[in-house]
């Protein structure tokens, strides 16, 4: 019976990294002059001066009728307008793309208000999109941080993943010598290497292969990502390389613990052992908590010759973070059916319901006729108008030292008076 092997997977995966505006322009240049293997480069901007200089395949002006050419001058507005107008041009740009990368960025006007635009449309066609984005430095001014955190909040319910790189880490964390081009070159670098990280995952097979699925699996719909690559030689190379991932200083301050997902791609030249790779991924999956879904894969690099690069995406972290906030602090929220509201507190594990309007008119009927027509539900309101009346009075009494709450015992005492004592006590 002959046997018919299937064609690598991976082959056909299309991976697309789309540069917008004139920093996700530039992140690309950077990338393009590095040299990463099996990627196509898509530069997107309204101004044709940027992209007539940008080395990318393919170039894409928006908004010729909006911008005429030129920025949009932090306009996102303006923005949004010139992307729409090229919406035809960006679908056909993309199709048949597998995933996505959006690299911009944040607190302009190009990039804050067209990329949401653009990854809209990478996702429209299913392709997995990932962004990665940089925000501003703390001396270009509140507006501009402003302008970036709303446009890092719209491309986050547009993207499956988001990165998010803080050029105010570049000023922390080098040497303050360096010059202003050589720190943007920085951030570049981290963009580059997240990007790279992914698509060597995808394009290169290995020992212990890891595909595109895996890449799906872990990172569709999930949210802030972290993506860390790490390189080390010599002694305890695979702990150290793993450590270097997982502290990348330029990226936002994130914790894996408690990650959903985590996937780990080791390469080497060949010369990994057992204990190196026992190691590593030990001390990855102890980071990231028992519960995580651990997907590893091992690849040959001639190029690595003695060294090891271990890349880590962990994705899901924010969501188990939210979850734990909720459990400990408790969940305020409103719902809306049969003319009640239930507030749902942690108060002593107390579920409080606002009676309706009805109800609530129900208790000018005095007590006596109210328990005689329908003892049941009378009591029922009685006691549900206690409790909350109780909650709120809790608010303005410190009651740490007891249990006892005596203004619900004095609320409770009131409302067994008789409707017309009470009216004569008011």
């Amino acid at each position: 019976m002959p046997i018919t092997l299937m064609a690598n997977q991976n082959a056909g995966a299309k991976i697309k990294v789309i540069g917008v505006g004139g920093a996700g322009g530039n992140a690309i240049n950077t990338m393009i002059a590095e040299g990463i293997e099996g990627v196509e480069f898509i530069a997107i901007n309204t101004d044709i001066q940027a992209l007539e200089s940008n080395r990318a395949n393919q170039k894409i002006q928006i908004g010729r009728n909006v911008t005429k050419g030129l920025g949009t001058g932090m306009d996102r507005e303006k923005a949004l307008k010139a992307v729409e107008e090229s919406r035809e041009e960006i679908m056909h740009a993309l199709q048949d793309s597998d995933m996505v990368f959006i690299t911009a960025g944040m607190g302009g006007g190009t990039g804050t208000g067209a990329s949401a635009f653009v990854a809209n449309v990478a996702r429209s066609i299913d392709a997995l999109v990932v962004g990665i984005v940089t925000k501003p430095f703390n001396f270009e001014g509140k507006p501009r941080q402003t302008l970036a955190e709303e446009g890092i909040k719209n491309l986050k319910e547009e993207v499956d993943s988001l990165i998010v790189i803080p050029n105010q880490k570049i000023i922390e964390e080098i040497d303050k010598k360096v010059t202003f081009e050589e720190a943007f070159k920085l951030a570049d670098r981290v963009l580059y290497n997240a990007t790279k990280g992914i698509s060597q995952i995808i394009t290169k097979t290995g020992h212990i292969n890891v595909d595109f699925a895996d890449v799906r699996t872990i990172m569709k719909g999930t949210g802030d990502a972290l993506i860390g690559t790490g390189f080390a030689t010599g002694e305890d190379r695979a702990i150290r390389a793993a450590e270097d991932a997982l502290t990348n200083k330029l990226l936002e301050t994130i914790d894996i613990s408690g990650s959903e997902s985590v996937l780990v791609n080791i390469c080497s030249s060949g010369d990994v052992t057992i204990e190196e790779i026992e190691k590593a991924n030990t001390y990855i999956s102890n980071k990231a908590g028992e519960n995580a879904k651990y997907i590893f894969g091992l690849v040959n690099d001639s190029e690595l010759e003695e060294g090891i690069m271990i890349t880590i995406i962990a994705t899901g972290f924010k969501k188990h973070a939210a979850r734990k906030e909720k459990k400990e602090e408790g969940l305020l929220s409103t719902k809306k059916g049969n003319g009640q509201i239930q507030i749902f507190s942690n108060n002593s594990g107390k579920i409080y319901t606002v009676p309706s309007d009805q109800e609530l008119k129900n208790l000018d009927i005095p007590a006596i006729k109210r328990r005689q027509s329908d003892p049941e539900n009378s009591l029922k309101i009685d006691e549900d108008f206690a409790e909350l009346k109780s909650a709120d009075d809790d608010k303005d009494i410190a009651s740490d030292d007891s249990d006892f709450n005596y203004n619900e015992l004095k609320l409770e005492e009131e409302l067994k008076r008789p409707t017309f004592l009470r009216r004569m006590m008011d």
